[in-house]
């Protein structure tokens, strides 16, 4: 087990107390701790590349960290009757089914390595900024619209996936894997 390793595993650790944070209406407590998240997310992967200490099980449990602090920021807001349940449950299945594919490509022997596609990332921001938004906000009124493009783009980076990981399935060369954010 090393360093870079270790901090993810807090990250994960950290999730429990934004959720509870959350849970008691300490919205700023919530953003401070999803930012720190956030920094140490950087930090465990700068480790791993300046110490060479990239590992089979970071690879694993670096998106573990990111997903679980999105999901449960999704989640506890849906629960606070902040998110709409629809954003929340769109976010959670396309995670659902961009996972299910790589793990069945895995499965069916594909070797390609996960990579991130550029609507993945985009909509890894949209997510990140609808939750950093509404937790800086409060109480304070905030319009739908930022709901409305982080479901585009969860919504469009899902179909991508879905699009390349067929594309594989039949053996065209693809220069990315349906497998990411």
């Amino acid at each position: 087990m090393n360093i870079p390793n270790l901090i993810s595993i807090f990250r994960i650790f950290i999730t429990i107390f934004f959720i509870l944070a959350v849970h008691k209406d300490r919205f700023i407590v919530a953003f401070y701790l999803f930012i720190f998240q956030g920094l140490t997310d950087m930090l465990d992967g700068f480790l791993a590349r300046v110490m060479s200490k990239k590992t089979d099980l970071g690879a694993f449990l670096d998106p573990i960290a990111d997903k679980t602090m999105l999901v449960a920021g999704f989640v506890m807001l849906s629960i606070k009757g902040i998110v709409p349940l629809w954003l929340t449950m769109l976010v959670i299945l396309k995670d659902v089914v961009v996972v299910t594919g790589f793990l069945a490509l895995y499965k069916l022997a594909y070797t390609t390595k996960p990579v991130p596609s550029v609507f993945g990332k985009i909509t890894t921001v949209c997510q990140i900024a609808t939750i950093l938004y509404i937790l800086w906000s409060g109480a304070r009124a905030y319009g739908d619209a930022l709901f409305y493009v982080t479901a585009f783009f969860t919504t469009l980076s899902g179909l991508h996936y879905v699009y390349v990981g067929i594309r594989m399935l039949r053996g065209e060369k693809v220069t990315q894997s349906p497998a990411g954010n």
